[in-house]
């Protein structure tokens, strides 16, 4: 076998609090609720975002400081 079965590329997005310098305490409903709120939006986009013939592979969501950064890992068969 030459080569890999699939090409692969990455979204990311990056979603900032409304309110700078505020860092979700997830121990709290209130920022939970608010958090899944925020991931039900982005992910509510997703397949506008993700290009004809391209599949969703996995995905990861993590915090650096306040800004949660959430990538989606894409794959497409590559053409042989």
């Amino acid at each position: 076998m030459k080569g890999h079965l699939y090409e692969y590329k990455v979204l990311v997005e990056y979603v900032n609090p409304g309110e700078r310098g505020l860092i979700p305490h997830l121990a709290l409903e209130a920022d939970q609720e608010s958090l899944t709120g925020i991931l039900g939006d982005v992910f509510e986009h997703l397949p506008e975002s993700v290009p004809e013939g391209w599949e969703v592979n996995s995905h990861n969501i993590t915090f650096s400081r306040s800004t949660m950064i959430i990538s989606v890992l894409l794959r497409r068969p590559v053409d042989r």
